[in-house]
């Protein structure tokens, strides 16, 4: 009976002892597959975290340029309030130097000034060049002065208003001349406006 007791002993012994490096094979078999996964996760981790950061840094990019072009947007139509403005303060300093063609004025202002600084007195400088210039102003003194030099009163523009009489001779004259074509039809309304009849 010790014998088989002993038999079994070792049997179970030996068996115990052939078991155990199985149990500690399939842990580490099971450890490494746990390893190798948590391994393929970090990389897929990193991988993803790094197509975050290019898509931050494209995204960063993109807003700069965005806001770039925003900037330099903002600065031209700064730069367009500036002048429009400029031109406002102009055309009223020229209506009340008495400028009667204020938007010639202005355009004239405006070449003069170009690449300049506006200057600080814009009332002077108004006044100044409606001095050099006065046709601009439409006083009929100029006129007066223009036909007594010979050179005839002024056949373009806005006219006087005349006597009823003489605008309806021009208007047929006109009329005439629009529906028949002939030179000699438009020839005697040119001369009947020009002699402002």
């Amino acid at each position: 009976m010790s014998t088989e007791a002993g038999t079994q002993t070792g049997q179970s012994a030996s068996s115990g002892g052939r078991q155990e490096p199985q149990a500690v094979i399939r842990e580490s078999a099971k450890y490494r597959r746990r390893a190798q996964e948590a391994e393929r996760r970090a990389e897929a981790l990193e991988a993803e975290l790094e197509a975050m950061r290019r898509e931050r840094e494209e995204e960063k990019s993109r807003l700069g340029a965005d806001l770039a072009a925003a900037r330099g947007e903002a600065d031209s139509l700064r730069g367009r309030v500036e002048a429009i403005e400029h031109d406002r303060r102009l055309e009223r300093e020229f209506l009340a130097a008495g400028c009667a063609d204020v938007e010639a004025a202005v355009a004239l202002a405006r070449h003069r000034l170009a690449g300049q600084e506006p200057p600080e007195d814009l009332k002077t400088f108004a006044r100044a060049l409606l001095a050099e210039k006065p046709h601009l102003r439409g006083e009929p003194a100029v006129a007066a002065g223009a036909a007594a030099r010979g050179l005839g009163p002024c056949t373009t523009g806005v006219k006087p208003a005349g006597a009823s009489g003489q605008r309806r001779v021009l208007d047929r004259l006109a009329d005439q001349a629009r529906q028949t074509g002939n030179a000699k039809d438009v020839m005697t309304y040119m001369r009947a406006r020009r002699g402002g009849i």
